[in-house]
């Protein structure tokens, strides 16, 4: 029995916005709506601001969840090297092509990487 699908995204040199916390509000949004998901609650944004200490590690960016009826919708956005994070958990059905066509859309990444996970408890 499945209990779930993960879809990862591994994104790098993304042209698209991806600074903007209401643009990726409203990416969140559309997602949840074509995927036909349920949110709950507020989207959490984490904002790890560019200063030396973030810098030298390479971690100035978004970090995001979007908690979904029993699942969840995790980015973590990199600003300095343009890269992208995409993790998103389900115990419905996933439609991956349509999540992939809309996060291109969006943040127009330059090279993507893919998987899918079937998440089953039991075996």
């Amino acid at each position: 029995m499945v209990f779930g699908v993960e879809l990862i995204l591994d994104c790098d040199d993304c042209k698209g916005n991806i600074t903007d916390k209401d643009y990726i509000q409203k990416f969140i949004d559309e997602l949840v709506e074509t995927l036909g998901m349920k949110k709950k609650g507020n989207t959490i944004f984490e904002y790890f601001e560019d200063n030396e200490y973030n810098r030298t590690r390479d971690i100035v960016g978004y970090s995001v969840v979007q908690i979904i009826s029993l699942s969840n919708i995790t980015l973590h956005i990199n600003e300095i090297s343009r890269t992208f994070y995409v993790n998103i958990f389900t115990c419905g059905e996933l439609d991956d092509l349509k999540a992939i066509l809309l996060f291109s859309e969006y943040f127009k990444p330059m090279k993507m990487k893919k998987q899918i996970i079937i998440r089953d408890a039991r075996s």
